[in-house]
């Protein structure tokens, strides 16, 4: 017998209210789940966010929290109080080569 996964519950990062896996998304920063109505017919908490990243062209989720630290982050780094952590680029990294170069 198998279990389904979606009625799997979570504990929200944010509010830490159950939050059920259909009914929530994982923050990409810190890799946890929070409360995000991804249905427009039904109300529902929104604990963070989820938008279009256009630098990789995918859909990027975020839990307020992660999203409060950055933002203060950002704000530290104007002021010059605190250094901004750098994030490694996905362009950066070698790619291998799924071809051989022509002669």
């Amino acid at each position: 017998m198998t279990t389904d996964p979606s009625a799997a519950t979570y504990t929200c990062v944010v509010c830490g209210e159950a939050v059920e896996a259909a009914m929530s998304a994982e923050c990409h920063w810190c890799d946890r789940r929070y409360h995000l109505n991804q249905r427009n017919d039904i109300e529902a908490n929104d604990c963070g966010r989820v938008w279009i990243d256009e630098q990789h062209l995918g859909l990027m989720f975020a839990c307020n929290s992660c999203i409060a630290k950055e933002s203060a982050s950002e704000s530290a780094d104007e002021t010059g109080a605190s250094p901004k952590k750098a994030r490694p680029a996905i362009a950066d990294a070698p790619r291998a080569r799924r071809y051989k170069r022509r002669a």
